[in-house]
């Protein structure tokens, strides 16, 4: 027998206040993902809850217990402050209390059955001990022994209290000392899963093509079975290195019918069986299914005047929402947080080339990307660290906003550029060649390209051509205008008028 079980329970039915940090978990953004993927990305999120909890103790040994906790909580990560006395163990309860605990944890108890008569309706009561179960309850009645729900009739199973130990919600509790009565403030802090966030961006280009507004908002996902109510909350940007852990999660557990050949549900007289005691609570497996029910609800809240604070966290952004917020079970809810006017891009269209390709199809014009490019600069209108997450653009058609593209975005330090890929442009393409090869000494190859690009577009852009570089020993010999390097590619920009074309050529050499 345990110290536990000497103790007294004192019971904190729920926080007085709760704060929450929210920390990103998995590849996001969620829209990219497949379904079970993001049921994998929504659970890999952390979040750190910090209560704050008023009990009164009075003097001796006993156990605190507090109610209300995350169903996902870490247990080890948990940790209470301002005991006034010396903890002694520490206990997660994730047995809830459903059909199937109350049974488990009431072995060897009696308990009343009702029966309905289903032809009068009549019901009649008698008085039986709990033998077996969940799994295939069986009873020990003045009858006999029987099975509960094999006589074909109405039967239900009455207790007469609720077992020790079984709550309505999870618990963490504490085995502590008291040396004398007192009224304890106490903060109990704990990590749990279940509960994520990310960036959701929206990009809305002006009539003039050169500057667009940049909206941004939190995303709070909390797919947990847990309420967060009226809490300050943080969210911090970066990726965490973190372990992972098997999390016991509360679930309810059914009453499962097990009857005996032909639908006997007597044994008749027997001697009476032995006693058994409760057993501890089972060791579940991991969460499964964790999100079948899906997310019920979601709610966007901010307004522009109230934007969420950033600041640095050591080597992390840490954004802080500027009012408190309710995060309720199984919603999602969006806080403005970034609110951007007339940020200055750059209009290009890329074509991308293939260093493995012989490009002899002359059929082969495929077309450009639209990408808009961005410097995260205050100069430009941006200057802010930008958390990844997903970017929508909208541009304006006839007067009225159309959707222009969607891609995810990468986490954007201040003073980067940046690009947005958001779709094909149907005028604009590219018909790339390869004009000559020539084998080099030392096993190496130049190959010289040209590249056509026609613009029927009633408006002169700039095109930018992409060479990758990862071939063994890459090296451009020959070009008619300098490149920079873009995402591992040499790259190239050239102006093509309205309705017209330009050819790029340009030469390169590396290893056989």
């Amino acid at each position: 027998m345990t110290s536990s079980t000497l103790a007294d329970t004192i019971a904190s039915p729920g926080p007085d206040k709760v704060a929450v940090t929210l920390y990103r978990g998995g590849d996001g953004p969620f829209q990219a993902l497949d379904e079970w993927e993001r049921e994998e990305a929504m659970e890999k999120g952390l979040i750190l809850v910090t209560e704050t909890r008023t009990v009164f103790l009075p003097a001796g040994r006993h156990t605190l217990r507090f109610d209300g906790v995350a169903d996902a909580l870490i247990p080890q990560s948990a940790a209470v402050e301002g005991l006034p006395g010396a903890p002694v163990e520490r206990n997660y309860d994730y047995a809830l209390l459903s059909p199937g605990t109350l049974v488990e944890r009431s072995l060897g108890q009696a308990v009343r059955i009702v029966r309905t008569n289903r032809g009068t309706g009549r019901r009649t009561e008698e008085a039986a001990t709990l033998r077996q179960g969940p799994e295939g309850v069986v009873l020990q009645t003045a009858g006999g022994v029987e099975a509960l729900g094999c006589s074909g009739g109405a039967e239900a199973l009455v207790f007469d209290k609720v077992p020790a130990g079984l709550t309505d919600k999870p618990s963490l509790s504490t085995v502590i000392d008291v040396a004398a009565p007192t009224q304890a403030t106490l903060t109990l802090s704990y990590l749990a899963i279940g509960v994520n966030w990310q960036a959701d961006y929206v990009a809305r280009i002006h009539p003039n093509g050169r500057t667009l507004d940049l909206t941004g908002w939190l995303t709070l996902v909390n797919a947990s079975g847990t309420s967060f109510a009226d809490a300050p909350t943080q969210a911090v940007a970066g990726r965490l290195s973190r372990v992972e852990v098997d999390v016991k999660r509360g679930e309810a557990r059914p009453i499962a019918r097990n009857c005996w050949p032909m639908d006997t549900t007597h044994l008749g007289r027997a001697p009476p069986l032995p006693a058994v005691a409760a057993p501890s609570p089972p060791m579940m497996a991991a969460p499964v299914g964790m999100f079948d029910a899906g997310l019920e609800e979601v709610v966007v809240t901010g307004q522009r005047a109230k934007l969420a604070e950033q600041s640095d966290l050591g080597d992390y952004k840490l954004y802080t929402l500027p009012e408190p917020v309710t995060v309720a079970a199984r919603q999602t809810k969006q806080v403005a947080f970034l609110d951007q006017k007339n940020v200055a891009f750059q209009r290009l269209y890329v074509v991308q080339l293939d260093a493995w390709s012989d490009y002899d199809d002359p059929d082969e014009t495929p077309a450009a990307t639209v990408v808009l490019r961005l410097d995260n600069k205050p100069a430009e209108g941006l200057g802010k660290p930008l958390p990844s997450g997903a970017l929508a653009v909208f541009e304006t058609a006839g007067g009225r906003p159309a959707f222009a593209g969607e891609q995810a975005l990468r986490d954007v330090p201040v003073g980067q550029p940046f690009d947005l890929m958001i779709g094909e442009a149907m005028d604009v393409r590219a018909r790339p060649r390869l004009v000559a090869e020539q084998d080099r000494r030392q096993d190496r190859v130049r190959r010289v390209y040209e590249v056509d690009i026609a613009n029927a577009k009633t408006a002169p852009i700039v095109a930018e051509v992409r060479m990758p570089t990862d071939r063994q020993g890459f090296k451009v010999v020959a070009e008619p205008v300098a490149h920079d390097i873009r995402d591992g590619a040499a790259a190239w920009r050239v102006a093509v008028p309205a309705n017209g074309r330009k050819t790029l050529r340009f030469a390169v050499e590396y290893g056989d």
